[in-house]
């Protein structure tokens, strides 16, 4: 069955119509495809999840779960949350399953487009859900933890995959700084928060949407709880990024200005610091097996995985270079 096919049945099964145009590609999305589809009823945003993470165990009532929480911060912060339809938010459909929203017109900025004015509308967005203190249905607090990552296993399996690539060679240079890394990492998760809240947890530029200065947050797939300092600290790594590396002190200082409003800052850092870079080693990980195959066959998929490695190194040693000047702002 074609996209168009499966988009359309899942249409009509819904009762929002029948389209008027063929569905098309939205691009912008690292795990999961995105289209836009249009019936006489109106314009929608079609999410077709990625199946490999589908087909993981408790993958499927995550996703409900994150939904959930969505639609519970819809009426805090401008959340996009998926349509209810047939009480449910998350849809089967020959083995596949979708997410359908409103379609929201706007627009992701990166650095460095960021201004101090979209740092300030996300410090008031995150501080408002750390603020709330959220619970939503099946969403339990949990001790951070970090998996043991085996770098070394990894590298002898990519080795084995086929000739060498640059993201292969990269990744084989960095071997000794990942396992100093994760060590360091895995040992300062255990001086994280003993007071998490439900939060975003993804709240990077590509999942936030802006129609003129008026934000709209999407991709809430990640929502879960976590301590409030990671994300804070997640966040700035994000917006305030200044597009050489570095990190801007203006874009700093008002997001994190807007965000003392709802929300206090710490002032114990050292633990959050190191353990910031678990999120990266995370997604480095993934893509390592994206890249090798092993997550999808598709071509696209996996020179997506070879990109995202490199990109997620540069990330990791760029951090490297901001702890010190995190340290003296925070």
């Amino acid at each position: 069955m074609s996209v168009e096919s499966r988009v359309a049945e899942l249409l009509r099964r819904l009762e929002l119509g029948t389209l008027i145009e063929p569905p098309r590609p939205v691009r912008g999305g690292l795990l999961h495809k995105l289209y836009r589809a249009v019936t006489e009823e109106g314009a929608y945003a079609v999410k077709a999840l990625n199946p490999e993470i589908m087909a993981r165990p408790h993958a499927l009532d995550n996703m409900r779960n994150s939904e959930r929480a969505a639609a519970a911060f819809s009426s805090l912060v401008p959340a996009i949350a998926a349509l209810e339809l047939n009480g449910a938010r998350v849809h089967e459909l020959a083995g596949r399953y979708y997410t359908v929203y409103r379609w929201a017109d706007g627009q992701s900025i990166f650095p460095p487009e960021i201004t101090a004015a979209h740092c300030a509308a996300i410090g008031d967005i995150l501080g408002r859900m750390h603020r709330a203190h959220l619970t939503a249905e099946g969403i339990s607090p949990e001790r951070p933890s970090m998996p043991d990552f085996d770098w070394a296993g990894t590298l002898r399996q990519a080795k084995s995959v086929g000739p060498e690539r640059a993201w292969l060679m990269r990744f084989e240079a960095a071997l000794d700084d990942l396992n100093a890394w994760s060590a360091a990492t895995r040992a300062a998760m255990g001086g994280l928060s003993d007071a998490p809240v439900i939060s975003h947890r993804d709240l990077d530029p590509k999942n936030v949407l802006w129609h003129g200065m008026e934000p709209m947050v999407i991709d809430w797939e990640a929502a879960g709880y976590v301590d409030p300092r990671l994300e804070l600290l997640e966040v700035i790594l994000y917006w305030a990024d200044d597009a050489r590396g570095g990190l801007t002190r203006s874009l700093f200082a008002a997001l994190t200005t807007a965000y003392a409003r709802h929300f206090p800052l710490d002032s114990s850092w050292a633990a959050v610091l190191q353990a910031g870079r678990a999120g990266t080693l995370a997604w480095l990980a993934y893509n390592l097996r994206r890249a090798m195959g092993h997550v999808s066959q598709d071509a696209g998929e996996i020179l997506l995985g070879e990109s995202q490695v490199l990109e997620t190194l540069d990330a990791l040693y760029a951090y490297d270079s901001k702890i010190a000047t995190l340290k003296m702002w925070l």
